[in-house]
């Protein structure tokens, strides 16, 4: 039998000032399942004042300021006192108020170290805390080991937690596919950009100047994404003020294990990413919905931990039917990118398998420095509203949800599908009538001239689960077929183009139109 060894789960040595006194240190840390039992090893030095001199300072400056006679000898010497407690995902699992700076905690389901509780060890994050209650030397070094033991061989990354669950077999839905109302009266299409920041986080632009730009690129709604803060929401008003755009209130979750886009909460919300584990997202979109926004996952297939740090999507979850969408074109240009294309596959697998998740794209704007960088303009097909924020918001989410979305690289793609008695457009849900066939047509306007975008080798074609129905003729931006097939479960429109002298690539696709 394979001796046990250990496993690390965190580890810090770390220096601290006597500025420190009266303060707790907290860190977190991923316990894995099957953790039987979690090991803490805890110590601190110097225990105590050493210094003669300043020994007397502190019990003479003591006895003074609370009128209490005290001799050398009952004191000496002055210790220094750190203390540990410890939080799982439960809550408070336990502490000890001990004095010694050498300390061994075990905690386990039986014969837990004095003063921690007797339970199952949960898989998740934990939080330990290192109370300063003393420090009168000038600094003390304290150093904290948490492992497990384990037979198995150690892997050889120091990543706590690293994960696949994108290339996993995609099980079919077992939900039926949602049914949103269509929309009522006049509509427009609203070219967006849902991804966005600022010199707030990583950003090389102001939220006016970002604005100003996007004003000029011609887009009417942008989200305000920056990573993990909200203080940009400050200069909102101005910035709407200024350029007369709609910006919406989001941030990107940048956790360790993947990046979550919240768009359109109902007001100023900071939602807290630091309190989710890699097994608890579920809870997190529970409360960034609580707030009124959606969730979507960014960019899932770039590279991961350590390069891109947290680019990667590695969060288990029990069903995708949790996210609104799916961020399936990142950065500019983003058709001739491989991780994008991973993305683009992905989803269209998910709609195979019978789920509804609109796919959106994000510049992921940091700056304004490329020159001609073919973003692409996710295009969201609302209800023409009143001008104020919040009806604007409510029905550019809905419309998001549903989605009422054409993306590309310039002018968007509308497909509508004529099918007995009615007329479907892109996030309908048809009600398949038996003998009828499915008239399907997709237009776009003109696009205009771009020096990097061959125009005349754009051609367009017709997709459903199938795989491609039709391909147009090159430089034609409209196209129409005929589908009597009874097996169809959704069909969406494509258009390629040449690049830059490239073999084509995808520069605008629409969402589907879904069969039942």
């Amino acid at each position: 039998m394979r001796e046990e060894e250990e496993h690390i789960l965190f580890e810090i040595n770390s220096s601290i000032t006597n500025k420190s006194t009266q303060s707790h240190i907290k860190h977190t840390f991923f316990v894995p399942e099957n953790t039987d039992t979690v090991y803490i090893d805890f110590s601190f030095e110097p225990p105590h004042q050493t210094d003669v001199n300043e020994n007397k300072r502190l019990t003479e400056e003591a006895s003074k300021y609370y009128e209490t006679k005290l001799s050398q000898d009952d004191v000496d010497p002055i210790r220094n006192l750190l203390t540990l407690s410890i939080d799982d995902p439960d809550g408070f699992r336990g502490g000890r108020h001990y004095h010694s700076p050498i300390q061994h905690v075990i905690i386990r389901d039986h014969n837990s170290s004095p003063g921690f509780l007797n339970k199952r060890n949960l898989a998740g994050l934990w939080f330990i805390t290192v109370s300063v209650h003393a420090l009168v030397t000038d600094t003390c070094q304290f150093q904290l080991c948490v492992y497990k033991k384990s037979n198995s061989i150690a892997t050889t990354t120091s990543l706590p937690w690293r994960n696949k669950p994108l290339i996993q077999q995609i099980n079919n839905n077992g939900f039926n596919i949602p049914r949103y109302p269509k929309i009522e009266g006049i509509t427009q299409w609203v070219p967006s950009e849902l991804h966005t920041h600022t010199f707030h986080s990583d950003g090389k632009q102001s939220v006016i100047e970002m604005a100003e730009v996007a004003k000029e690129m011609g887009l009417k709604a942008v989200v305000m994404s920056d990573h993990n803060t909200i203080s940009p929401f400050e200069d909102i008003e101005q910035a709407e003020n200024q350029s007369g755009i709609h910006i919406l209130y989001g941030l990107e979750w940048t956790t360790f294990y993947g990046h979550l886009l919240t768009v359109g909460y109902e007001t100023p919300t900071y939602t807290d990413w630091r309190i989710i584990g890699p097994l608890d997202i579920e809870r997190g979109i529970k409360e960034i919905r609580r707030h009124g926004a959606l969730v979507g996952i960014a960019h899932p297939f770039r590279i991961g931990n350590p390069i891109g740090t947290g680019c990667h999507w590695e969060f288990p979850v029990e069903s995708l039917n949790v996210f609104d969408f799916i961020e399936v074109w990142n950065s500019t240009r983003p058709g001739a990118k491989a991780y994008n294309q991973r993305a683009f596959k992905y989803w269209t697998d998910l709609l195979n398998k019978g789920y509804r998740i609109t796919a959106t794209a994000g510049r992921d704007w940091h700056h304004n420095e490329e020159i001609n960088p073919l973003p692409a303009i996710t295009y969201v097909q609302m209800p023409e509203v009143n001008e104020d924020k919040n009806s604007f918001r409510k029905a550019f989410l809905r419309s998001i949800r549903a989605g009422r979305v054409s993306i590309s690289y310039e002018k968007p793609l509308k497909l509508t599908v004529k099918h007995g008695e009615g007329v479907f457009q892109v996030g309908d849900v048809v009600n398949q009538v038996e003998h009828q066939p499915f008239i399907v047509q997709v237009y776009s306007e003109e696009w205009g001239h771009n020096e990097r975008i061959d125009k005349k080798s754009a051609f367009m074609a017709i997709v459903t689960n199938d795989g491609e129905r039709l391909r147009g003729s090159s430089g034609l931006f409209q196209l129409e077929t005929e589908i009597k097939e009874k097996d169809i479960k959704w069909i969406r429109a494509e258009l390629y183009a040449s690049v830059e002298n490239e073999r084509p690539e995808l520069v605008a696709f629409t969402n589907p139109i879904y069969i039942r």
